[in-house]
């Protein structure tokens, strides 16, 4: 077989398209489990606040300035943010173990007896 210059240029741009290729997909494998680890990271400090609002109930309707609480190693930070004659509000921050950190606000509303949560 008789080997030319074109055959080698279309064996090397055959080759440059396949690595490419497999750059790409590892590029959107590796932002997609990033992006897994981020959305289940946010979920678990949701639960733990969810969870930790039960046991503190009693402390925020006292409208105690500042607690923290401990969830296995997540910590969350209970900081007094105001008040009026229809909520308290609190402003909290979950870190996860892994450095993660969530800061939300918590409304206890005085007349209905319910907290509400809401995203910074």
């Amino acid at each position: 077989m008789h080997q030319n210059g074109f055959s080698y240029i279309l064996c090397l741009y055959v080759t440059l398209i396949g690595i490419i290729t497999m750059i790409g997909a590892a590029n959107i494998y590796v932002s997609k489990l990033q992006m897994e680890k981020q959305l289940q990271n946010h979920y678990l400090a949701t639960t733990l606040t969810n969870l930790s609002i039960s046991n503190n109930i009693s402390r925020i309707k006292a409208e105690q300035k500042t607690f923290t609480e401990k969830h296995n190693s997540a910590v969350l930070w209970y900081n007094w943010a105001g008040s009026t004659e229809d909520d308290i509000r609190y402003e909290t921050l979950i870190e996860l173990s892994n450095g993660y950190m969530l800061k939300q606000s918590v409304f206890w509303d005085i007349k209905l007896q319910k907290i509400r949560l809401l995203l910074n």
